[in-house]
């Protein structure tokens, strides 16, 4: 399981390499514009972040041109989106609504430990193996409602 490592990396800093981190794999740019839409912040807040990232060496940006991860920026952005899926599916197995899955994943994913991430994702993998696990979400998500 991966780990950031780091106490200069807060979870503003996390959600902000996590958007660009998904900016860059679904649009192939990262602009502030976008990084302010999907944060839900304003754009000065997104350039200074970036300003913050930039003397962090996880990102280098041209005023007015768009922002490019740097190796540390892209792994750490990897880590937490990995993470954030991970949880959310795992969320959604147990029969959570995507939307609050979404949300709590969000949440979840700065605070666990990599021991229960770990864990975590061999539930998962064992759900897609194992040939009676569908049968048992289901009678599970029955009995939770």
């Amino acid at each position: 399981m991966m780990t950031v490592n780091s106490p200069k990396i807060t979870r503003s800093v996390e959600d902000y390499l996590e958007t660009m981190y998904y900016l860059e794999q679904e649009k192939g740019t990262i602009r502030v514009k976008d990084v302010a839409k999907s944060l839900g912040v304003k754009p000065p807040s997104v350039v200074e972040a970036v300003k913050k990232l930039s003397k962090m060496d996880m990102v280098s940006y041209e005023r007015y041109g768009t922002i490019q991860l740097k190796d540390e920026g892209l792994r750490i952005g990897e880590i937490v989106s990995y993470r954030h899926q991970l949880l959310k599916d795992f969320l959604i197995l147990l029969g959570v609504e995507e939307e609050v899955a979404e949300k709590d994943a969000c949440s979840m994913e700065h605070v666990m430990d990599v021991s229960t991430l770990g864990k975590f994702k061999k539930f998962v993998e064992f759900i897609d193996v194992y040939p009676d696990a569908q049968d048992f979400l289901e009678k599970y998500r029955e009995y939770s409602k």
